[in-house]
């Protein structure tokens, strides 16, 4: 049998940049106002899109769309908490008045906290669950009608993270609200696939941003992280906008049903443990695993 192997320029185009690919059409970014979001943001705009951004922040969701404005980008800013279902329903009939149309959809609000489980107030296990898992659904539902309605199919792409599906000791709140993240992902797709939606998740390591800052600019942990890290550095909030904007684009027509891990290798040999405690002493402290 022959196999036609394509040509190096063929290569490159099957690999192309994704610039242009979202001209008229309409992305969504939740969580718009962290880094991530706003990079997202960013990336859908160079890419072509016309961008709807939301934060439950609007003073700092206003600064991202002057960024953004001041680029030459479209942009629909509309501050809405995902965890309120009628905040939700405001911002799709606000896409549905302004942008008139949904093509992709980035998921990204989310909210963590470290601490022992034992000691967890259960509102800050509830805000969890409400904010990662409950806002993700709200999201994904409304986004997933719109794109219904405008019967072009779609693209979402729901960031969770490593933590998703390997143990990550002081951070159970998020990471048990990440599992189930990714179960909605994967049963969106299945559901979905009957309406051309693709249905994607994100999984990312230790990415360099407000969230982890507290944890990672202690310089023993950094450098525990990068030991641990096999590409050498931490992820940028740039990696994952990249990733969001591929997973949506018709570069990625034949992904759904994903988990894409982004975490520079960091999970290869199990997850890195950022804190430990010593399991033969009862009551031992948990202590950055840096710490002796």
């Amino acid at each position: 049998m022959q196999v036609n192997l394509p040509s190096q320029g063929q290569r490159g185009h099957l690999m192309s940049d994704v610039t242009g690919q979202f001209g008229g059409r309409t992305a969504l970014v939740t969580g718009a106002a962290g880094d991530i979001g706003a990079a997202t943001a960013a990336a859908f705009a160079e890419a072509g899109a016309a961008v709807v951004i939301t934060d439950r922040r609007e003073d700092a969701l206003d600064v991202v769309a002057e960024g953004l404005r001041a680029k030459g980008a479209q942009v629909l800013a509309h501050a809405c908490d995902q965890t309120d279902p009628e905040a939700v329903a405001g911002l799709f009939a606000a896409i549905r008045a302004g942008a008139g149309r949904l093509d992709a959809t980035f998921i990204n609000a989310g909210y963590g906290r470290y601490g022992p489980l034992i000691d967890l107030p259960f509102d800050q296990w509830r805000k969890h669950v409400d904010v990662n898992l409950n806002g993700g659904f709200l999201m994904a539902q409304g986004a997933a009608r719109l794109m219904l309605e405008g019967g072009r199919g779609g693209a979402i792409a729901m960031n969770a993270s490593t933590a998703a599906t390997h143990i990550c000791d002081l951070l159970g709140a998020y990471a048990a609200s990440k599992a189930g993240v990714r179960m909605l992902a994967k049963s969106l797709a299945s559901e979905l696939g009957v309406w051309r939606i693709r249905v994607n998740l994100i999984m990312p390591g230790v990415i360099e941003t407000a969230m982890t800052k507290s944890l990672i600019d202690d310089p023993a942990v950094r450098a525990d992280a990068l030991a641990n890290t096999p590409v050498g550095r931490l992820g940028e909030p740039e990696d994952i906008a990249r990733l969001a904007v591929f997973l949506c684009s018709e570069a990625a027509g034949y992904v759904t049903g994903a988990e894409v891990m982004i975490d520079g290798g960091q999970t290869l040999h199990g997850y890195p443990r950022w804190f430990s405690a010593d399991y033969s002493r009862e009551g031992a402290d948990w202590l950055p695993h840096s710490q002796p």
